[in-house]
């Protein structure tokens, strides 16, 4: 029988996620060390970061104190980033808030501007960090994190679905401008997912609104956070080496409509 060798998909690659502090960022985190990728994370909360950072493997994952949103804390990280472990291969643009489940009427613009910064201007300024050392590299992978609702529409969302819908266009246009250069773009927009933020929404909800609300996943359940991991891995991954400017559904069917 011949063997069957098994390698790690990332070994040594240098990828950046925002937001790996919980949920969604956490596993994703957690699996690219599996896979043998140095991992830093960007977080505002250094606590926070730094106790998650304190259960895994030493020399395998790393934390940057950073505002996503201010540029020049965002420079300053990438930087310190590329001086300490090498330049960046890989970068995961998962951070994202929902301060505003309204329609415009009663969308505050603070909410507004907090919801679009964090984001999609975010996004913004770690990519525009991450590409010029992926072209130094020759090559990189960017994987954004949107959302179903920048697919579909979803009721009492005004600002999060246009930073959804943005960051979506924000990745096409970086997937054609970079395309020449090997470095890939790809958007995965998760439908709902069991994380501690989700379920403080799910908690509210009256035992009808929940029960309807995964049947509307084809599926039968809600997500888990290795199913976006998983998703992740693969677009950051040589397995995606054909892969540039999608944009993935790992919903479980929920964008498409309950089928009676």
């Amino acid at each position: 029988m011949e063997k069957v060798t098994t390698t790690v998909k990332l070994k040594e690659k240098v990828v950046v996620v925002t937001g790996g502090s919980s949920g969604i960022g956490h596993q994703i985190v957690r699996d690219l060390i599996k896979e043998g990728a140095i991992v830093s994370i960007l977080s505002r909360n250094k606590d926070i970061m730094d106790a998650v950072i304190s259960k895994e493997p030493q020399n395998k994952v790393y934390g940057f104190e950073c505002d996503i949103t201010n540029i020049t804390q965002v420079e300053n990280a990438f930087n310190k980033i590329k001086n300490r472990l090498g330049n960046i291969y890989g970068l995961v643009n998962n951070a994202g808030i929902n301060p505003s489940r309204n329609n415009i009427l009663n969308t505050s613009i603070n909410d507004w501007t907090k919801t679009l910064n964090v984001n999609l201007t975010g996004s913004f300024n770690c990519s525009k960090a991450a590409v010029p050392q992926m072209l130094k590299n020759r090559a990189g992978s960017i994987v954004n994190i949107s959302s179903i609702a920048g697919i579909t529409a979803i009721e009492d969302r005004t600002a999060y679905m246009a930073s959804k819908w943005g960051l979506l266009g924000l990745s096409s246009s970086l997937a054609i401008d970079f395309s020449g250069k090997n470095i890939r773009v790809n958007s995965i927009c998760p439908g709902y997912v069991k994380t501690p933020l989700t379920s403080k929404y799910l908690d509210r909800l009256s035992k009808q609104r929940k029960e309807s609300l995964i049947k509307s996943h084809l599926l039968g359940r809600l997500g888990k956070p290795e199913d976006i991991s998983k998703a992740v891995i693969f677009l950051l991954s040589e397995d995606a080496s054909w892969v540039t400017g999608a944009i993935i559904p790992v919903d479980g069917g929920y964008s498409l409509g309950k089928i009676n």
